[in-house]
């Protein structure tokens, strides 16, 4: 069988509890043998806004996941002199690593943009999605859009019918906690507003040590 591979891409502007929650969370129950946390260093959908150098975002990374083994920070997106979308990345990931399947975890809100992505059909046809379902109205909206893409199957997960990553498919995935909700731009504001005392609930210590050293986020 080969390795089921989850892929966890974001700007990571902090890296938060949330994020760390959700790869434990995903990698327990879907069985996959790690989650790579893909940094985003040039995000094409967000220009315009503040985001942290690719460097200290990257420091926060690997810090804020240095306890967790099956949690791996990746750079193929930083090696990269121009902006990064996803069909570039997983079809470099699948050419240098053919052996492994691959799962790209995504938010339902994030998800719901998907048709913004470069080449976005290739990736709904050739590529598993596990969608996080923030909000139960998004299971709709999901299954709308799937419609109107032709996409099957769709599963509600867990499924004992689910066919793994080789066959590509969409799993719909509720899972709701307090870390869950957090958000980089609370983060941000939280910063902006209050200073650093206030947010050792949200990021780990070494995350709060980099923000502070370098005054990120204040302004």
């Amino acid at each position: 069988m080969k390795p089921s591979i989850g892929l966890l891409g974001g700007t990571f502007n902090p890296i938060h509890r949330g994020h760390i929650e959700l790869g434990l969370k995903i990698r327990e129950v879907f069985h996959l043998q790690e989650i790579l946390y893909i940094l985003s260093a040039r995000p094409p959908h967000k220009k315009g806004m503040t985001v942290a150098p690719a460097e200290l975002r990257w420091r926060m990374l690997q810090k804020a996941l240095e306890p967790f083994p099956q949690l791996v920070p990746c750079d193929i997106e930083m090696k990269r002199p121009a902006d990064s979308w996803t069909i570039d990345t997983v079809s470099e990931l699948k050419s240098r690593f053919p052996g492994n399947s691959y799962y790209f975890i995504s938010g339902s809100e994030g998800f719901l943009k998907i048709r913004t992505w470069k080449n976005y059909r290739i990736l709904l046809h050739e590529l598993s999605f596990i969608v996080v379902l923030r909000k139960e109205g998004h299971r709709t909206e999901v299954e709308q859009l799937l419609l109107e893409e032709n996409i099957t199957p769709c599963y509600e997960f867990p499924n004992p019918q689910q066919p793994g990553a080789e066959i590509p498919a969409v799993y719909l995935f509720s899972y709701c906690s307090e870390q869950l909700g957090l958000s980089s731009t609370f983060i941000r504001q939280k910063v902006k507003s209050s200073g650093f005392e206030r947010i050792e609930h949200f990021v780990v210590e070494d995350v709060k040590k980099i923000m502070e050293e370098n005054k990120l986020y204040e302004k």
